[in-house]
């Protein structure tokens, strides 16, 4: 079947989660959100004479970064809550008792030390979309250039 996994380790902060991967619908919904978002960032970009390959960086100088910050402050509250606790809640620390949910379906957080920790669940959700949405690029330039943009700097990233 591939290389597919639904689940992703990350630390930050000293702290080990697990991501899994969204419902389809979420999925889908988040896709949508997502690419409408970077967008405007990869305007100017020739992605059929793009030649990143995978694992290489991306030029910065071909981005545009104003898009994207752009996209990011015309986002409606309602939109980013709705992603910051989807995300959240496909998010579970590695605690001694087991796994536990970062955020649960009633909006409150599971584990201790997240609800005032704004870096921390930041970055589980770019995580989060970044490990959930780049999939469905793979093998085309915007793969690589998702993979590239994103995945090789949050991956490798101990906050």
């Amino acid at each position: 079947m591939g290389n597919y996994e639904d689940t992703k380790e990350v630390e930050i902060k000293n702290r080990k989660f697990v991501i899994r991967k969204f419902d389809a619908r979420t999925g889908s919904f988040m896709l949508i959100k997502v690419t409408g978002l970077i967008a405007p960032m990869l305007k100017g970009l020739d992605l059929n004479n793009l030649q990143t390959k995978e694992g290489e960086e991306v030029n910065l100088k071909d981005i545009d970064i104003a898009g994207v910050v752009s996209g990011l402050t015309s986002l409606t509250e309602p939109d980013f809550n709705y992603i910051h606790d989807k995300c959240l809640q496909v998010c579970f620390e590695t605690l001694p008792s087991g796994a536990t949910r970062v955020l649960n379906p009633d909006g409150n957080f599971g584990v201790i030390g997240l609800e005032t920790d704004s870096a921390t669940t930041l970055a589980l959700v770019a995580h989060t979309l970044i490990f959930n949405v780049t999939s469905f690029f793979s093998g085309s330039p915007l793969g690589s250039v998702l993979g590239g943009l994103f995945g090789s700097k949050l991956s490798t990233a101990k906050m």
